[in-house]
């Protein structure tokens, strides 16, 4: 639950910061700044939250991998009880 509420607020995070890019290349467009320049600094911008969510999404799914190795039995009775409950909810 914590590594969702992790990547929860890191989209959150994400739409934040390209609410204020927007605003700013709204700003800057009145300065002299060229806007091939300005694309380059939000596309960069945008490129290095893209790679750390990746390096993100890839560290939860290691360390799911670490709790199913650590726990299988728990991990395949979880996973029979999730999907008995969604049986029953779609056979409705």
């Amino acid at each position: 639950m914590t590594a969702r509420k992790t990547l929860r607020s890191e989209l959150d995070e994400l739409r934040a910061e390209m609410a204020r890019l927007r605003e700013a290349s709204a700003a800057s467009a009145a300065h002299a700044e060229p806007r091939e320049e300005q694309e380059e600094s939000a596309s960069a911008s945008i490129r290095d939250q893209i790679n750390e969510l990746n390096r993100m999404v890839l560290q939860m799914i290691e360390d799911a991998e670490e709790a199913i190795n650590d726990h299988p039995v728990a991990t395949v009775a979880g996973a029979l009880a999730l999907g008995i409950v969604i049986g029953r909810l779609t056979a409705r």
